[in-house]
């Protein structure tokens, strides 16, 4: 892949809707854009978020990227692999979406 190579626009896997959600629905679209492969890859992805999504859930979020923010081991170095193009309220769950993939489940109903 070239630099830049991958474009991802949430409006198409909004499918109309102002709000995505559910960590199936993430997943999904982390195989669909065979996101394992982008990670390996070194190449920068950007997303952009268009104006008029409202809502990226930490549910989707974390289906689509948690995998990711985990191999990159921090903010700083999945940003550098992920540019994520959009509006401050949105990058602000996009933050809070990273924050929580890289936070470790210590209660005991996540216990193995």
């Amino acid at each position: 892949m070239a630099l830049d190579a991958l474009k991802i626009n949430f409006g198409d896997i909004a499918g109309g809707v102002r709000n995505i959600s559910g960590h199936e629905r993430g997943a999904e679209a982390r195989r669909r854009y065979k996101l394992d492969v982008v990670d390996a890859s070194g190449d920068i992805a950007s997303i952009v978020i268009p104006d008029d999504i409202d809502a990226v859930a930490a549910s989707f979020f974390q289906g689509m990227f948690s995998e990711s923010v985990k191999k990159f081991g921090s903010k700083d170095e999945f940003l550098r692999h992920y540019n994520f193009i959009a509006r401050p309220m949105m990058m602000e769950q996009i933050l809070r979406g990273i924050d929580r993939s890289l936070t470790e489940r210590r209660g005991s109903a996540f216990r193995q």
